[in-house]
């Protein structure tokens, strides 16, 4: 029976390739005529058939790329167990490779970064990828002989893997995300938990920090557990007072933090920071390179990232924030906050929290498809405006800089999915980056 591949992003073409290489039959498809058209100059003899929800239980499996949901009304007539993600493919071609997989709702990518980079300075060849940069597939096309794959893992691509059995599986945190694509909460919580392991010889690091993650680590049938935690002593290894208190490796062994990178400064980085060095401890990796890594990590662009930083403003651009647990977290100690924010806003998300910095704001900016919605919401109406999109928001925010006495701290933190208005985060934070850029020239 033939495959087939729907929708060819990143992902869906690293799959394609796959299939290619081990000369799978295939048919595919993606719902844009400009992708349809660039595949056909780049592969001969592709087969393009279009989606077809009567036909489609005649295949063996069928890749839909994780921007599409498996919940869609074309796989209404489809056997659940034929829709999978890139994920199921790569995982059935790996060999020896140990894999580090990191899933939650925040900090997936930096963690992700984070711990690869410790890795690679330590000597190990190492594949970072996944929800994060390169494809999944594309560590077995690249043919190199990986010691670790370190892959970050969306909701989406668990969706659809069954025993599932990493090195090390990492569940930072969980709030409220992605509500438009599962039936509740629930729902996408119970696929995040794909990510566990069984295997006595693997590890699960399960942060206690919020109550959804914790009721998932005192769990009694998820074994070979490790807790951590930014305040909760009863956690095996925690964060107090610039020390990493590690009750599991060690007895109650206190190491300090020094030096620690900019990129990494927000409080929240902390449980990053905490998670790389349990994997170190773990995988029994010189501390060294966790110092080292720490010491000099760069930053992934748009995620609190310095825009800016002059006498009179801090601009900090963290498009990466499409919710709004994510927003929140930027505004972490940070006074004469002039917020931007947009979008599309996620179902189930709460704009009333942004309350708890009412005193920290100064005036906040509310641009998009969902900005009167927001407005409404969050009940700050004295502070807030709204404007059709996010040029006109950050024109008028500009203005209002003129009157300010001070040093005025400008966040970009959306708190919304990008799509009313941009491809992704990344061309919403790049095309804020370019205004500010522009106000400065002139």
């Amino acid at each position: 029976m033939k495959d087939y591949v729907y929708g060819i992003s990143k992902s869906g073409l690293s799959v394609i390739k796959l299939l290619k290489i081990q000369n799978k039959d295939f048919d595919c498809w993606d719902d844009s005529k400009k992708t349809r058209y660039l595949l056909k100059k780049k592969f001969r003899n592709l087969s393009l058939i279009p989606i077809n929800k009567t036909i489609l239980n005649n295949y063996h499996n069928i890749y839909v790329t994780p921007g599409i949901s498996i919940n869609d009304k074309k796989f209404s007539k489809v056997e659940k167990s034929k829709l999978i993600r890139d994920l199921n493919l790569y995982y059935e071609n790996i060999t020896n490779e140990k894999i580090i997989a990191i899933t939650g709702t925040n900090g997936k990518s930096t963690t992700t970064k984070l711990i690869g980079d410790i890795l690679k300075k330590s000597s190990k060849k190492v594949f970072v990828g996944g929800n994060i940069g390169e494809p999944l597939c594309n560590s077995i096309l690249q043919k190199k002989l990986f010691f670790y794959h370190v892959i970050e893992l969306s909701s989406y691509q668990l969706e659809t893997i069954k025993n599932f059995e990493p090195k090390i599986s990492i569940i930072l945190n969980l709030s409220h995300d992605h509500l438009d694509r599962y039936k509740n909460f629930a729902q996408y919580v119970k696929t995040k938990k794909n990510i566990l392991n069984i295997n006595s010889n693997n590890i699960n690091l399960i942060s206690i920090d919020d109550k959804f993650s914790k009721k998932i680590f005192n769990d009694i049938n998820i074994k070979n557990k490790i807790s951590f935690s930014l305040h909760n002593s009863n956690a095996d290894i925690y964060y107090k007072n610039g020390f990493i208190i590690d009750k599991y490796f060690s007895r109650y062994k206190k190491n300090k933090l020094q030096n620690i990178s900019l990129d990494l400064s927000h409080t929240y980085n902390m449980q990053n920071i905490l998670v790389a060095y349990a994997v170190c401890k773990y995988l029994r990796i010189p501390i060294k390179f966790f110092n080292e890594s720490i010491k000099n990590f760069k930053g992934l662009p748009f995620r609190s990232s310095v825009t800016l930083n002059t006498k009179s403003k801090l601009v900090i651009n963290n498009s990466k924030a499409t919710n709004v647990a994510s927003a929140l977290l930027t505004l972490e100690n940070k006074k004469n906050i002039f917020l931007l924010l947009g979008g599309i806003a996620k179902k189930g998300d709460e704009f009333g929290k942004f309350i708890k910095f009412k005193h920290d704001i100064k005036k906040i900016y509310i641009y998009g498809k969902s900005r009167f919605f927001i407005k409404k919401q969050m009940k700050l109406h004295a502070i807030s405006e709204v404007y059709e999109n996010l040029e006109k928001a950050l024109n008028h925010l500009w203005k209002h800089l003129d009157k300010f006495e001070g040093k005025a701290t400008i966040i970009f933190a959306p708190a919304c999915a990008s799509f009313d208005q941009f491809e992704n985060f990344e061309k919403r934070g790049d095309f804020f980056n370019k205004l500010v850029f522009k106000k400065i020239k002139k």
